[in-house]
């Protein structure tokens, strides 16, 4: 009756999740998926979403700098992506004489776009199996360390050939643990140019309070457009380049979007855990998830306490305080979605009907039969090695002005060599570039604040006192110009070698350096040794569920998920409606209180009633639709995505989930994950209406 009891909830779990939960391989969509989303209304092919042949909608998807989705929107190689994807970009070209954060940007015309030094956008090209390939060599038995050799340089050799043969970047990507790999070949563009940013008033309005919740009244997108050389081929910033003539680009629906519509998002998803064991979910809860909670609540409380003292520190620490913020929140909205869904016993009652399979035949038994207890193990040994690793790099890493001291070891390097002697000065032109990216004080204020957590929970034989720290950012050659001029000017490499030695914040940093990466090679080894069997686990899962649509977790690659627009009700007596409007973002404005400033041309807007062709009739009046929430399975990586609607159209762009669904890199629930997207019609409307740049509107494809 227990085995029958087990089998009947692990039914009622799967089957409910299928319909929506996972981050599909594009390319396998014709044989693993299409009849499912055909089921859900999709009206387009496979062939459509994803060809080789043809330009399809894998063309306007494009990697957008290092960790965000963007989109191609018109056929002069307009992109769409976050605001807070661009956000570190345009700070960068903002100062207190131009801050485009606060004001917003809008070029007038295209000779107006500002240039985005070290801003790139990368297309994939195509994906082929090259698992055999990779395996080639490999004997039944082999050794985990010369089997793990031997895939490494296949892969190297398989990157180079293709790099040699067809001109593109080349890389093999691992999945499920190493079972499967694929060849990624893509195309990189680096001269891109700021088109369209609002001001932090509609981009980021809500601020840290809204991050991660619903309702939401956020209007996070910014245009940036790729620019390329003559013959529309990559090229380096030139005033010669123009507008790139894209294979695909979206066409944009603005009919709008109702309760149960077939939506998906396509982008590039960074990391997700589906598959841990009951051991790993209980390593987040109980080990990682409560250290980087702890650490970052009183490092933003201290930045987000000298932002508010003047604009220079605002412009110095805003997209540090973002990013730290936005998984600050999340982590918390993890754990609690995760305990709220008795996540490690969930696990635990998977476990148990896998390890019945597994012990129902003899073979299996002998192939699998330790697989969950040789990770448990695993788990249980690099618990203090994965911890101090944590500390490091959310306490210690934290004090900028100790990290940064990196740069005195490359000077202390440069200086072994008298002829790197004359070239020192670089040195001191990339010191002063730091300096001017902290505000000293509050960076002592953070060391101050987190060291002391780090004693505490590591060593606290090695408690730094408050004296020492204060000395080291009086006197430290990283503190000043001044000091830095100071050691740059002494004449011999004995000089220089001697005063670094003796610099508090270079000891200091030597310390923590030596520390964690002796750390590194534990919990490299062991991370090595748990995948290892998380490979033959997943291989075991295979076969387990054979028949079943079967996903591999995120990797930062090219990825399709559907789902439906829906509301939710995340607690008992709470329902959230599956969209918002400008209504409600006026509602929220506060003039008091920073995150919730709206621009005021924007209430002037809301008050004509000047919404053009965006608005909508509601029960309450006209208004503009602004955001809406749909059963996507999303993550980190996903922020920029497309969000399509059943003909592959763009009707908005993906920023964020629910706080309450946030395990979904662990756990999806199909009735509590939800991902939030930016309606196209607010976009376009804060474009045309409030930027007054219709040119840029003029040159999209626009249905309704």
């Amino acid at each position: 009756m227990k085995a029958k009891l087990l089998v009947a909830i692990l039914f009622l779990y799967t089957s409910s999740i299928f319909a929506k939960e996972g981050m599909w391989l594009p390319f396998l969509l014709q044989q693993m998926n299409e009849k499912e989303m055909k089921s859900m209304g999709l009206k387009i092919t496979a062939n459509d979403i994803y060809s080789v042949n043809q330009g399809s909608l894998k063309d306007a998807v494009v990697i957008f700098g290092g960790g965000c989705t963007g989109e191609v929107i018109s056929d002069k190689g307009l992109v769409l992506t976050n605001h807070h994807c661009g956000y570190g970009t345009v700070q960068g070209l903002s100062s207190v004489e131009h801050n485009y954060l606060t004001q917003g940007f809008f070029a007038p015309n295209q000779a107006g776009e500002l240039p985005c030094p070290g801003l790139s956008v990368t297309f994939m090209i195509r994906f082929d199996d090259v698992t055999s390939k990779v395996n080639a060599g490999i004997e039944e038995g082999m050794p985990d360390t010369m089997r793990s050799r031997l895939q490494l340089k296949n892969i190297e050799t398989i990157e180079k050939e293709a790099k040699v043969k067809t001109g593109y970047d080349a890389q093999v990507k691992s999945y499920f643990y190493d079972n499967t790999f694929y060849l990624i070949l893509s195309e990189k563009y680096t001269d891109i140019r700021l088109v369209a940013f609002p001001p932090n008033g509609i981009g980021k309005f809500g601020g840290d309070t809204d991050n991660w919740a619903w309702p939401r009244h956020t209007g996070d997108f910014g245009l940036f457009r790729i620019y390329v050389s003559p013959e529309n081929k990559p090229a380096a910033y030139n005033t010669a380049n123009k507008p790139y003539k894209p294979r695909k680009s979206f066409t944009l629906n603005i009919h709008g979007i109702k309760q149960n519509d077939f939506t998906m998002v396509y982008g590039f998803p960074g990391r997700t855990s589906e598959y841990l064991t009951h051991d790993g979910v209980n390593e987040v809860m109980n080990v990682l998830d409560p250290a980087r909670i702890a650490i970052r609540e009183k490092r933003l409380n201290i930045m987000e306490e000298a932002m508010r003292q003047d604009e220079k520190t605002f412009i110095q620490y805003a997209s540090k305080q973002a990013g730290i913020a936005n998984y600050y929140k999340k982590w918390k909205g993890e754990m609690l979605g995760l305990t709220l869904n008795n996540a490690v016993e969930k696990k635990k009652t998977e476990e148990a009907l896998f390890r019945k399979w597994v012990n129902a035949d003899a073979a299996r038994k002998v192939k699998y039969g330790s697989v969950l207890d040789s990770i448990a193990a695993c788990y249980a040994r690099q618990e203090p090695i994965i911890k101090l690793n944590e500390y490091i790099n959310e306490a210690i890493w934290s004090a900028e002005l100790i990290k940064k001291a990196s740069l005195l070891s490359q000077i202390k390097s440069a200086a072994d060599t008298v002829k790197s002697l004359d070239s020192l000065k670089r040195y001191a032109t990339e010191h002063t570039t730091f300096l001017n990216s902290i505000n000293k004080e509050t960076d002592q204020k953070i060391a101050m604040a987190l060291y002391p957590m780090y004693s505490s929970a590591i060593a606290s034989n090695e408690l730094i006192s408050t004296t020492y720290l204060e000395q080291l950012y009086a006197n430290s050659f990283l503190s000043s110009t001044e000091k830095m001029n100071q050691l740059l000017s002494l004449k011999t490499k004995q000089e220089i070698n001697a005063a670094i030695d003796a610099d508090p914040a270079y000891r200091t940093w030597h310390y923590y350096d030596s520390v964690q990466k002796g750390n590194l090679v534990k919990l490299k080894a062991s991370t090595y040794r748990i995948n290892s069997f998380y490979g033959r686990y997943l291989k075991a899962l295979q076969e387990y569920k054979k028949g079943q649509q079967f996903y591999p977790d995120a990797n930062s690659t090219m990825r399709v998920t559907y789902g439906k627009v829906e509301g939710v009700q995340p607690q008992d007596g709470v329902t959230y409606n599956y969209f918002t409007t400008l209504d409600g973002a006026v509602r929220k404005h506060n003039p008091n209180v920073e995150e919730f400033q709206l621009p005021s041309r924007l209430i002037e807007l809301y008050a004509a009633k000047d919404y053009g062709r965006y608005a909508i009739q509601t029960s309450k009046g006209k208004t503009v639709p602004l955001a809406f929430l749909a059963s996507n399975h999303t993550t980190g990586g996903n922020s920029g995505s497309p969000v399509l609607n059943a003909k592959g159209e763009l009707i908005g762009t993906n920023f964020d989930r629910i706080w309450e669904g946030t395990m979904s890199d662990i756990l999806f629930d199909p009735n509590l994950c939800r991902n939030i997207t930016l309606d196209i019609r607010y976009t376009l409307f804060v474009i045309e209406k409030f930027g007054q740049a219709k040119w840029i509107v003029d040159e999209m494809k626009i249905v309704q």
